[in-house]
């Protein structure tokens, strides 16, 4: 295999972001230049890699001002301890809510119309019983605890600052608002949050502020999250606001709320050691497999992905049963659910992290025994990525999500944040979680080790994270590029909304002869920016143990690697 690190002969060009080095300790991110910044100088303070990463996804929220991510929403992180060379993972994923006794019964877009609408279908009819119990804020209370080196209300400080005294509205952000004008016009504190006093949408320049916000976060700062978030006075707040709209969220859910810490998801690849989110997520099992079959099949024999359409094919192949043996709904979905059965695999979650589960799996595949293997129908959900080393080794990689389009579909704001309609697309996995359970999610947050010493930590958002992450870790693995050469390839992304056939890349990015060469291998590509994923990594080099960081430049408030 090559490590060569010239242009991908798979695009016909594209800017390339340049790598961010550093001697002592980084801070890289999906979005949010500032958040950034503020994750950094929590760095410089003295504080931990835990810190920074919660500081940055704090401050990347006020900074969406809570579209795409949210203090209602989920954190998930994998974290190195240096001291100890132990690694811990954290759940802080939503939980259902224990009163809904007919979760397929929850409102929401039609996903068999994804297809013809695409995000449009995301329009229905607001209700509460689409909010799910929000862990964001319990995952930041419980990594403090945990991990933290500075106080809480310095991690706050930066988020608080930029609520009260503001930032510049983007195109980006105006842009989002326009989509959804009428929903965030429904409810008055809603329209008090995000347009003028007017009731006018704030233009690309003007200075946006969320007093409320500040007001909020200023409180959980000095009463502590737990006691006003989840059994004070912004819990009761929540619980009303819900139920006003129908839901049946109730204080107990609340109260009872409870992160999770559990062992990682572990997959060896070619010497090293892959660590992602664990049970009962299934982004980690998702990651963990697929890299089991990247090694069964040997991909990186084919070349990377951007230079070999054979490479690029059998990566999509690899990255399928992700979105088959996920809970989303897919076309077909009853015919391939017989054809999985009928291969006899146990393929429940912790059996997928079995190299043996994996080598059935890929028999099967190549023997044709899977002949209408597929994508999930892609469903919107947005999300941001942190990712953290301070001087001392400690290593954090963050996802954290709001889990839904830009705001979701109901307006509920609740002393200045939103609230995520996160169960309206999601009622069958609802259902087989039960009442008042955790909700699996597909992050994979991670981190790499080799001889036990961590060399890399890595996260990724986007409708295609997962094929995405795993392209990613091939070509910085195999090929040896550096995180931002990685993130500098031609971008892949999720297979077509309602369709299990089209692999989506984005747009321009590849040659038509490279794609119509993947056409002619069977697989179908269709050109889709909204599907893409976005990979983000800092890499550790084992000689001189210089800070290697990759960012995406090309997003809305794109993000940036910083270090110190």
């Amino acid at each position: 295999m090559s490590d060569s690190r010239d242009a991908p002969r798979g695009s016909p060009g594209k800017p390339n972001p340049t790598e961010s080095i550093a001697s002592r300790g980084m801070v890289t991110g999906t979005t949010g230049s500032a958040a950034i910044e503020a994750g950094v100088d929590m760095l410089r303070q003295g504080g931990s890699a835990a810190d920074a990463a919660a500081a940055t996804a704090l401050a990347q929220i006020c900074l969406a001002a809570g579209s795409w991510v949210s203090y209602a929403g989920i954190y998930t992180m994998v974290y190195f301890e240096a001291s100890t060379g132990k690694l811990h993972n954290l759940n802080a994923g939503f939980n259902t809510v224990q009163a809904e006794d007919d979760p397929v019964g929850i409102p929401g877009p039609n996903l068999g119309d994804l297809g013809k609408g695409g995000l449009s279908a995301f329009q229905y009819e607001a209700s509460g019983r689409t909010a799910l119990t929000p862990g964001f804020m319990a995952g930041i209370e419980a990594t403090h605890r945990r991990f933290g080196k500075l106080p809480l209300p310095a991690i706050l400080a930066p988020a608080i600052r930029y609520a009260e005294e503001g930032f510049s509205w983007t195109a980006g952000h105006a842009q989002q608002y326009a989509f959804r004008s009428s929903v965030l016009s429904r409810l008055p504190h809603t329209r008090s949050v995000v347009a003028k006093a007017d009731g006018s949408p704030y233009s690309a320049g003007e200075n946006f502020r969320q007093p409320a916000l500040a007001e909020t976060l200023r409180r959980a700062a000095a009463e502590g999250i737990s006691e006003y978030m989840y059994c004070g006075a912004w819990a009761e707040a929540l619980v009303a606001a819900v139920r006003a709209d129908g839901g049946r969220m109730t204080m107990a859910d609340l109260r009872d709320y409870e992160v999770i810490w559990s062992e990682p998801t572990h997959a060896s690849y070619h010497g090293h050691d892959i660590y992602s989110h664990g049970l009962p997520a299934a982004g980690g099992v998702s990651l963990a497999e697929a890299m089991n079959l990247a090694e069964l099949s040997e991909l990186s024999r084919k070349g990377r992905y951007s230079q070999s359409p054979e490479a690029l094919f059998w990566l999509a192949q690899i990255a399928k049963p992700a979105f088959v043996l996920g809970s989303a709904p897919v076309a077909d979905g009853a015919g391939l659910q017989a054809a999985i059965r009928s291969l006899g695999i146990d393929l429940s979650l912790p059996s997928r992290l079995s190299k043996r589960t994996s080598r059935a799996l890929w028999d099967a595949m190549r023997s044709g025994r899977l002949p209408g293997i597929g994508a999930a129908a892609a469903v919107p959900a947005h999300s941001d990525s942190v990712v953290a080393i301070d001087q001392w080794g400690n290593m954090a990689a963050v996802v954290h999500s709001i889990n839904t389009v830009s705001w979701g579909s109901t307006g509920i704001f609740v002393e200045g944040i939103s609230i995520p309609d996160s169960a309206a697309f999601q009622q069958h996995a609802v259902a087989a979680a039960g009442p008042g359970r955790r909700l699996p999610d597909p992050t994979n947050p991670g981190l790499v080790l080799k001889g036990g010493k961590p060399v890399m930590a890595f996260g990724s958002i986007g409708a295609g994270l997962h094929i995405r992450t795993v392209g990613s870790l091939i070509g910085v693995l195999d090929f040896g590029l550096t995180p931002q050469q990685a993130i500098n390839e031609p971008s892949i992304g999720c297979f077509e909304m309602g369709s299990i056939q089209r692999l989506t890349v984005g747009s321009k990015e590849f040659a038509p002869e490279f794609l119509q060469a993947v056409r002619d291998l069977g697989q179908d590509v269709i050109e889709s920016d909204p599907l893409r994923g976005y990979w983000i990594g800092i890499q550790v080099d084992p000689v001189t143990r210089e800070l290697h960081g990759g960012s995406i430049r090309e997003l809305a408030m794109g993000g940036r690697a910083v270090g110190y």
